[in-house]
């Protein structure tokens, strides 16, 4: 009795990003009076999970950040689109995509290890549910409520 009333749970791509949206940047980029930091969306090459979001806007990824030298970048994230806030093409051409995809890759690495740990556990759980229902049907099926006469053969 192999019966799995929910299907498993299967651990994802690991989240990663892929170019800039052109649509993103500002019209007036190259003139003179382009910003000097605005919002650069790029898109994530699937949706985030929900985990993964609360992880890619969590105070650590913006220490890490911090720390690889951007204090003021800001992360947001919108459908399949992550957002980065306070940069330039630049500054993300010169380090700061490399440091978003070294935080996203550590991200993706703690979603992954939940997402087997939660796989594990269901498989477990399910297994466990099978072997009692097992029991159960096996210890139903030993019950006879048959009579049975008892014959003297002292007599």
């Amino acid at each position: 009795m192999n019966y799995e009333p929910y299907p498993t749970p299967t651990v994802r791509d690991p989240l990663t990003v892929g170019n800039v949206l052109i649509d993103s940047l500002p019209a007036t980029l190259f003139t003179d009076s382009a910003p000097e930091k605005y919002m650069i969306a790029v898109v994530f090459n699937r949706r985030p999970e929900l985990e993964e979001i609360h992880n890619i806007l969590s105070p650590t990824v913006k220490q890490e950040l911090a720390s690889a030298g951007y204090t003021d970048v800001e992360l947001g994230i919108s459908n399949r689109r992550l957002e980065i806030s306070n940069t330039s093409l630049e500054e993300l051409r010169d380090g700061l995509a490399f440091a978003i995809t070294r935080v996203l890759a550590r991200q993706s690495e703690v979603f992954q290890q939940h997402r087997r740990a939660a796989e594990a556990r269901f498989k477990k759980e399910t297994n466990e549910e099978s072997h009692r229902a097992q029991a159960v049907q096996t210890l139903a099926s030993s019950i006879s409520f048959g009579l049975q006469v008892e014959t003297d053969q002292s007599i």
